[in-house]
């Protein structure tokens, strides 16, 4: 059986053909997704998502890019504001929200920076402040999967060198789509997290994640697409979906010197451990 950990099915290029997409997702033997928020909309959205053919469930979290719209909210608010409401959307159905996040740090500022000394400076502070807002939202939903008793589904780009909070000691998930060294990789292991492997691992220039793989605990291992996003090599340029998941298993598979069954099965049994759900879905 398996299973998609991260998606996005909400996403408006779905909206067109959803059904048809969880349907390629159930004859490629899926058995669940969990759709993941990434601010309060979305988390709304991923709880409210339905169907008939295969398990839906859902995150509530907002992404570190939201930062400063989070940070807006939270001095308007004497309640924690966007805090309180992703405990509030949990509320609502909370044996379908099965982590928080997604979350984190991401340091990949990509917006024009000028030539001159004074634009470069007024970056630089703009930057830092943005860091400090990240760290913060970051630091809410460490706290709320702790107060929930949740997994988190960590973000992490471009900066792993503040990712490791001390706050995480005592919590457990998921770094998604891990993209970093073997480093990253061991000390988030020696945290008791899973690492999450995307189709990214298709890409020839990712060998890196591939011996990653080939060293790393089977049991630490989940798959995910991060759906509509990174699709696999053989469909570079196209919308990605569930049912490429299977591109995921082929890697581990070859790089575990393991059949496509036995990989299915670990990571089926590390995803139910992880997110507390049931062994045998009823879709």
């Amino acid at each position: 059986m398996l299973i998609d950990t991260h998606a996005h099915l909400y996403y408006g290029s779905f909206q067109p053909d959803l059904d048809q997409v969880i349907r390629r997702a159930k004859d490629a033997n899926l058995k669940a997704i969990i759709n993941i928020g990434t601010d309060l909309e979305s988390s709304k959205k991923s709880i409210e998502l339905e169907s008939s053919q295969i398990q839906l469930y859902s995150s509530i979290g907002i992404h570190p890019h939201e930062a400063t719209q989070y940070s807006k909210s939270r001095q308007m608010s004497s309640d924690r504001g966007s805090n309180v409401q992703l405990e509030q959307i949990y509320t609502r159905d909370p044996e379908k929200v099965v982590a928080v996040g997604e979350c984190g740090l991401d340091y990949f500022f990509n917006d024009a920076i000028a030539s001159t000394s004074a634009s470069l400076s007024i970056n630089s502070a703009w930057q830092s402040q943005v860091k400090k807002l990240q760290r913060q939202l970051f630091l809410d939903q460490i706290n709320l999967a702790k107060k929930l008793n949740l997994p988190l589904i960590i973000h992490c780009r471009d900066s792993w060198a503040d990712i490791f909070l001390p706050e995480l000691q005592g919590t457990t998930g998921v770094f998604h789509s891990f993209t970093a060294t073997e480093t990253e990789a061991k000390k988030a292991l020696d945290l008791g997290y899973y690492l999450g492997l995307s189709c990214i691992v298709t890409y020839p220039k990712n060998e890196h994640l591939r011996q990653i793989i080939k060293w790393a605990p089977l049991n630490r291992l989940l798959t995910e697409t991060d759906c509509p996003f990174l699709p696999p090599q053989t469909q570079r340029g196209q919308r990605n979906e569930p049912a490429n998941i299977t591109e995921v298993i082929k890697v581990i598979a070859r790089m575990k010197s393991l059949s496509e069954d036995q990989i299915t099965q670990a990571v089926w049994q590390n995803t139910t451990q992880l997110f507390r759900l049931p062994t045998n879905p009823a879709s």
